[in-house]
């Protein structure tokens, strides 16, 4: 009876181990699955919205930058933040979506926006001018001194067709270059991830600490960079000396909400807290505003009679 007691205790002792050793496995394991689910979610969103800010301590960088920083170029960028959105909307590129909006040293209202092969901006033109030291008539000499561009210089929408002003102007979509780079940035990550140790923080169960290393990152950051533009493996010449980095994230109900990366751990010596921020927005709908003033930019005399589209290509691309 004796050794059946004590074989059973044995084998009850020996699955209680076996199932605290899983339990410590499944607890160490379980934040690194919900941040791959988090993040396999996002990038299959047919709509997703963003916003990057500066957040921490302006002093703080100021201090790290030395006498390279100027105090009220950092006040300004703290005060500053750029939002994207995109709607990938049925199958193909047709129909594809996206803006961009910007709040500059507190000022909002500029925003573009393509949807249909048409760009549609407005800026607060005489806020911002204002702001920088610039006059109206010192901006409005930009367009030539022409009236095509009131509507513009008065905030309001104005409208530029691409396809209008040349028959190979492409449509502002996501192309295969584009569809190229972010797919490898996504592998880029994927790999970044599989490698990094992913802690859940004790305070808050929504905040996930992620800390992988410079020589991953370096490593990372030169195949990315090689797979999208080959010719730029030559400027990876040495890799930094090697270092924790940390990133931290922030999962709402399996979503990826928030994104945060320390700059100052990159500068030895810096003290205080300066972060990159990603913020995930819900989904809003992306469309062409009424009332436009349509432009005709091949008539412009600031562009000598013909409009160079390839910036704006880029920024519909």
């Amino acid at each position: 009876m004796r050794s059946l007691l004590a074989g059973g205790l044995a084998g009850v002792t020996a699955v209680a181990l076996a199932g605290g050793c899983a339990a410590q496995q499944f607890q160490a394991l379980e934040p690194k699955l919900e941040l791959r689910n988090a993040a396999q979610q996002l990038a299959d969103a047919q709509q997703a919205g963003f916003t990057l800010k500066v957040t921490g301590d302006p002093a703080a960088l100021v201090a790290a930058a030395g006498k390279d920083a100027d105090a009220a170029t950092v006040k300004q960028l703290f005060n500053s933040s750029v939002s994207l959105a995109y709607d990938k909307g049925g199958p193909g590129t047709d129909d594809d979506k996206s803006s961009l909006a910007a709040t500059v040293d507190g000022v909002t209202g500029t925003e573009v926006r393509f949807v249909g092969g048409v760009v549609y901006a407005k800026a607060p033109v005489s806020e911002l001018a204002a702001k920088f030291g610039a006059t109206p008539a010192e901006v409005k000499e930009l367009s030539g001194g022409t009236s095509e561009f009131d509507a513009f210089f008065a905030g309001q929408w104005v409208s530029i067709d691409l396809t209008a002003l040349s028959k190979d102007a492409p449509t502002p979509t996501t192309g295969p270059d584009q569809q190229k780079a972010l797919a490898e940035f996504t592998t880029s990550a994927t790999n970044l991830l599989e490698g990094a140790d992913v802690k859940r923080d004790g305070a808050d169960d929504k905040h996930l600490i992620v800390t992988s290393s410079t020589t991953k990152a370096y490593a990372e950051a030169k195949r990315f960079a090689t797979a999208v533009e080959p010719s730029l493996a030559a400027q990876f010449k040495k890799a930094p000396a090697d270092k924790p980095i940390v990133l931290d994230l922030w999962i709402d109900n399996g979503k990826l909400t928030a994104a945060e990366l320390d700059v100052l751990q990159f500068v030895d010596g810096a003290t205080g807290r300066v972060a990159a921020r990603l913020e995930v927005s819900e989904p809003q709908a992306i469309e062409a505003p009424t009332g436009a003033t349509k432009l005709d930019l091949s008539t412009m005399p600031y562009f000598g009679g013909g409009a160079d589209l390839s910036e704006l290509e880029k920024l519909g691309n």
